[in-house]
């Protein structure tokens, strides 16, 4: 799920309005919000999977009063813009007979990508800090590899 989603549910679960999910079981008293994702938009895939993928989405506002719209409005809408920028627009206002309500739906497009995979440290060399050392690590030792016989009087080759 886009994090740009989770942020947008959240935002309108701090509104004085009640939110659910994908609709409600049973109706709330006075305005309300509904939101969901409605379907994948678009994808950019690479190397045979989907890396970025784009979600269309929606709010919906229902409220009784019409005085009530200009809250529901700026509220809704403020909250869109912080989180989506210019990637979101009121679809529709309306007065629905059966319910009784005034509703507006906004649209939105949310990007679901995928985090750059964090670089793997490379390894540490254990090091050449001694680069007369014919064993080419900082031991002291002989190095097994090394078939060279040293003189132990004058520390050359013998």
């Amino acid at each position: 799920m886009p994090s740009e989603y989770e942020a947008l549910v959240a935002a309108l679960k701090l509104t004085s309005y009640p939110v659910a999910e994908y609709g409600w079981k049973t109706r709330p008293e006075g305005a309300y919000l509904t939101t969901s994702l409605d379907f994948e938009s678009g994808t950019l895939t690479g190397c045979g999977e989907k890396l970025d993928r784009s979600w269309s989405g929606s709010v919906d506002a229902f409220f009784p009063k019409l005085t009530d719209r200009d809250d529901v409005i700026e509220t809704v809408e403020e909250i869109l813009s912080e989180i989506f920028g210019d990637s979101w627009g009121m679809n529709s206002l309306q007065y629905e007979n059966t319910t009784g309500l005034f509703h507006i739906e906004w649209t939105f497009d949310a990007v679901d990508t995928e985090p750059e995979p964090e670089p793997e440290p490379e390894p540490e060399d254990p090091g050449d800090d001694n680069p007369d050392d014919p064993g080419g690590d900082d031991t002291g030792e002989d190095d097994p590899q090394d078939d060279t016989e040293t003189d132990p009087d004058t520390g050359g080759d013998g």
